[in-house]
């Protein structure tokens, strides 16, 4: 017979409370967001965040100037907190579909142009298989979906997969090419390919010098001793298109997001070195994440609405 293992003084539990205080505040970035955020009076805030403290005997916080940052507990106490209270989300959700099967909450990320252009119909049909499942949509770039998974903000993102595989279950969507996009009466708008090289005579636009595709295009320019003539940042997706069709400059973009406007001629795509600019799309969600059935349901729709409406001729 196996040893009993020995029992926990209640004392020594962590109050779940005190975890929520702790990780909202890192999350806000500070006391007074916390406490607006959770409806608390900053004096009751900071004391759960003593007792906390006082329990662990160690501190979480230190102030350096008007910031709050992390001691190496702090971080520690991080990792735990941020998975206790995902499991007791994911908990109280099961027990919630036992209850009233179909509802939940379903937060999902995708980046600008599929978001814009593929989502609504993955959401349209979702909605009517699970109207009373309340959808949070954010408009992430990679980087910042996989902080959000990580961080538990998000259930599921949608994203070019990165260089580096992040610790998150992904399963792989489809794949998709980035090709030079010009107005009809560009010099180059009856080439059918055109080489790194030529982009350093021209105005490259691009939604957000942030964006991992933007980030990786200069990678690649850089390789090969590469340089733009000039960028112009434009933070609106449908703008790039229209500032490319009346000669502005040129774009690098994937060819879904400007088929209408290759079918009617408003402007003319060209493949980027030999074999093109090859992206893979990716699902990713939380490793050993209980999958409610309504997410299990949204994935597979991903699963059949990107790779169709991503290829070159979508049914």
């Amino acid at each position: 017979m196996s040893e009993a293992e020995p029992s926990v003084p209640t004392a020594e539990l962590l109050d779940t409370r005190q975890l929520l205080a702790f990780k909202t505040i890192v999350d806000t970035g500070g006391f007074t967001k916390a406490a607006r955020h959770l409806n608390l009076s900053q004096s009751a805030l900071s004391h759960q965040i003593k007792t906390l403290e006082t329990q662990l005997d160690t501190q979480v916080f230190t102030r350096v100037g008007k910031r709050v940052i992390l001691t190496q507990a702090g971080e520690t106490l991080l990792r735990y907190a941020t998975s206790i209270l995902r499991e007791l989300f994911d908990a109280r959700q099961a027990l919630a579909e036992l209850q009233e099967p179909g509802r939940g909450r379903l937060r999902v990320s995708a980046s600008t142009y599929s978001c814009y252009q593929i989502l609504p119909h993955v959401l349209h049909e979702f909605r009517a298989l699970y109207p009373h499942v309340e959808i949070f949509v954010a408009v992430e770039y990679t980087s910042q979906a996989i902080q959000g998974l990580l961080g538990g903000e998000l259930d599921i993102a949608i994203f070019v997969l990165p260089p580096s595989p992040p610790a998150l279950h992904i399963e792989p969507l489809c794949q998709d090419e980035l090709v030079v996009i010009v107005d009809p009466s560009h010099a180059w708008a009856r080439r059918r390919r055109v080489e790194w090289r030529d982009l350093s005579s021209q105005v490259l636009i691009t939604y957000s010098r942030a964006g991992e595709t933007f980030q990786e295009i200069q990678n690649e320019l850089g390789k090969r001793g590469i340089s733009t003539k000039e960028t112009m940042e434009v933070r609106h997706g449908p703008a790039v298109k229209e500032m490319v069709k009346v000669g502005l400059g040129i774009a690098l973009l994937p060819r879904w997001v400007v088929r209408d406007e290759l079918q009617d001629g408003a402007l003319k795509a060209i493949s980027l070195g030999r074999g093109g600019l090859q992206r893979r799309w990716g699902i990713g969600y939380t490793p050993n994440t209980r999958l409610p059935v309504y997410s299990q349901t949204f994935i597979q729709l991903c699963h059949v609405w990107f790779p169709r409406l991503m290829s070159e001729s979508p049914a």
